[in-house]
């Protein structure tokens, strides 16, 4: 099942799986929309999701913000925010998920120039939605953004013999769960029958099936 922004209207408890693919970045309250994912979740129910990352467009973000500050004297929010890698495990544990899981991909993207990169956000709707930003961007300031970003990054294309710049997309992939009694839990300590101590016998304990003893200090 796929989450959308109505997704306040499903009942608690009543949905095994609940999906997003870059979706998230344009809501304003994540914790609670984690919290409201957590309720309507099943026990043992799963949230997998993908969201852009805090690392998505940096270079056309610094660009701006560099040739804003040079022309203006000051910078303002040109690209819409976007989620940190460590945020998304402290929202997840927050909203009480276990069994968490967070991957990061970085796909970088080669463009002409920061015009074709601009073209291509606008063109998927991806636009900066924020309140607070700015109406409007002067020619003098993309102008200069452009040829910061060439300083900045141009280079041979891969496989291309033209040069280009390029744009990072990083995606956080991640999943999580409702609790259960019915999921692994945590061992309590002491319980173990290896040591840590002993990794580096790893092949010895592989090799012979006895379980290796653990000794009074291991214990403790």
């Amino acid at each position: 099942m796929c989450i959308i922004f109505c997704i306040v209207q499903f009942p608690d408890n009543s949905v095994d799986l609940l999906v997003s693919s870059l979706a998230l970045h344009w809501v304003n309250d994540l914790p609670g929309v984690f919290d409201k994912i957590m309720k309507c979740l099943k026990p043992d129910g799963a949230f997998l999701a993908c969201v852009f990352g805090g690392d998505t467009l940096m270079e056309l973000r610094q660009a701006l913000q560099l040739a804003e500050s040079e022309r203006c004297g000051g910078i303002s929010n040109h690209i819409s925010p976007f989620t940190r890698v460590r945020d998304i495990g402290g929202l997840l544990t927050a909203s009480g998920f276990t069994l968490q899981t967070v991957d990061v991909d970085s796909i970088v993207v080669w463009y002409p120039s920061m015009w074709e990169v601009m073209r291509d956000v606008r063109a998927l709707g991806e636009g900066n939605a924020a309140l607070s930003r700015p109406l409007r961007l002067s020619k003098d300031v993309q102008f200069a953004a452009s040829s910061i970003y060439n300083e900045m990054y141009a280079k041979e294309m891969p496989d291309r013999k033209i040069m280009g710049v390029p744009a990072t997309y990083q995606i956080i992939n991640f999943l999580g769960w409702k609790p259960d009694p019915s999921q692994p839990q945590p061992k309590e300590r002491g319980t173990g029958q290896v040591s840590l101590k002993d990794l580096h016998k790893i092949d010895d304990i592989v090799r012979d099936p006895k379980v290796v003893k653990l000794s009074e200090d291991d214990m403790k």
